[in-house]
């Protein structure tokens, strides 16, 4: 969906309000009532945006990192890179983007939305907060949610099992549904505070489904047969048909509106990433055309990327367009990746033909929408899976175009831990003993505040679906 002015101006004061509570927040349990004077059509878009910027941003940024999609070169991102990935750099996300930031608001909406019976407003904040807390498990394993966002009320929240979580996260997409399919009162229409979709709840259903796809398949390692049913189950109840309908924040073309990569590219830190070797060679030697659109050429009009874990950004490409334009959105969920978990889930299932068809769809979704070219002799070649093939070998193949396609989207780092895809080598200078991380870092205000409660951890502990 595209932004209309009038909804451009809510984003602004949304952001504006982000800008300035961020300095403030520093803990997991942010008081309720905060924000009493705060309508649903502030909150809502204001959570939307925020949790975009944690996705889309830090988040993004660390995992491609981590991920060899991007180099960090310099600073907090090169420390990343090396794998010195510090609790304080980690409680930035934590604390201004998702449970001080967007979850606590999500968290708003949801428990205000019951006193004005404004089901709609709920049902998207549940869809929302699924998508938000999947992705904190996925990234920390147990969190606080039973016992979050009661404020001065219980300052040492307990830390919640992992898997258990992930049933909430389903329990939240299902329910959310449920408010989309209630009747409200004109006044509690959605409408344009609905930054994501315009109030389209049919788009809000099938995002839903979408997402619950995305988190079933996150248990592949421990049940990949009914992971893989479950999948399947969730997209045949509805799903996106076309990536119009992908779930996106969509930003605008003035800077004070733009997207999370590129005010990191126009700030003082821009020279902390560049592209990462690893993924511009494979792009090379694949003769993907997506590379002049995810990458820059240097001033010598090459394609190169830095090692891993090796400082510099002299003569290594930037960012290209695809990302680095002030519109150009953060996704959510899309279309594409709901094609590549149709076929991974039939590939586990022994469904070879139905799995190379998802495949070549997903394959031409990604190429048409980088690179606006749908009749390319590549897009040919390259989405030309059979059944034989695919049953042959083809997992890794599949794996590697979603590695490709769902480039600096959050979700690689889940599929690496899954899969093993695409077989990374560690970087070179890290202090890990040459182990790439499977987790993130404990915020360092969790680790102050609520020290009994925080589980000890490292970066190279798993997760509880990431089984040896």
């Amino acid at each position: 969906m595209r932004l209309s002015k009038n909804i451009f101006l809510t984003f602004t004061i949304g952001f504006l309000i982000l800008a300035l509570s961020a300095c403030d927040l520093s803990s997991t349990n942010e008081n309720p009532n905060q924000a009493t004077d705060t309508g649903l059509n502030n909150l809502l878009p204001h959570s939307q945006v925020n949790l975009a910027y944690g996705l889309g941003g830090d988040i993004s940024q660390y995992n491609a990192v981590m991920m060899q999609q991007m180099a960090g070169t310099n600073r907090e991102h090169q420390n990343v890179g090396r794998y010195n990935f510090s609790n304080t750099r980690a409680g930035d996300v934590w604390n201004s983007n998702l449970y001080g930031g967007s979850m606590n608001d999500l968290n708003l909406i949801i428990n205000r939305a019951n006193e004005n019976e404004a089901w709609h407003h709920r049902g998207v904040a549940k869809i929302l907060m699924a998508n938000a807390l999947g992705n904190v498990v996925a990234l920390w394993n147990d969190v606080p949610f039973s016992e979050a966002f009661q404020g001065a009320d219980n300052t040492r929240p307990v830390y919640d099992d992992a898997e258990e979580l992930y049933d909430v996260v389903q329990t939240l997409l299902t329910d959310g549904k449920a408010d989309l399919q209630r009747d409200v009162s004109p006044a509690n229409v959605l409408g344009s505070a609905d930054i994501v979709y315009g109030g389209d709840l049919d788009l809000w259903e099938l995002a839903a489904n979408a997402l619950s796809a995305r988190f079933h398949n996150h248990r592949s390692k421990i049940d990949p047969q009914g992971s893989a049913q479950n999948v399947l189950n969730a997209l045949d109840q509805g799903t996106f048909s076309e990536t119009a309908e992908n779930m996106n924040l969509n930003f605008g073309t003035e800077d004070q509106q733009a997207n999370p990569w590129y005010n990191h590219k126009i700030s003082t830190f821009e020279d902390n990433t560049r592209l990462g070797e690893f993924f511009v060679d494979l792009l090379i030697s694949i003769d993907d055309p997506r590379l002049p659109f995810y990458a820059a050429e240097n001033s010598d009009g090459e394609f190169v990327g830095q090692e891993a874990g090796v400082s510099g950004s002299s003569g290594i490409s930037n960012l290209g367009p695809y990302y680095n334009t002030p519109e150009a959105p953060v996704h959510f969920i899309t279309y594409t990746e709901v094609k590549f978990l149709e076929a991974e889930a039939n590939y586990r299932l022994g469904n070879f033909q139905e799995a190379a068809e998802a495949m070549n769809d997903a394959i031409i979704s990604s190429l048409m929408k980088v690179t606006g070219d749908a009749d390319s002799d590549y897009v040919a070649e390259q989405a030309s899976e059979d059944a034989a093939s695919i049953q042959n070998g083809g997992f890794e193949r599949l794996m590697t175009h979603k590695y490709v396609a769902l480039f600096l989207q959050p979700e690689t780092f889940s599929d690496w831990r899954r899969s093993g895809i695409p077989e990374l080598s560690p970087a070179t200078d890290n202090v890990t003993g040459g182990v790439i991380p499977r987790r993130w870092p404990y915020a360092q205000g969790e680790l102050n505040a609520n020290s009994a409660n925080v589980p000890s951890v490292s970066l190279t502990d798993r997760v509880w679906w990431d089984t040896q």
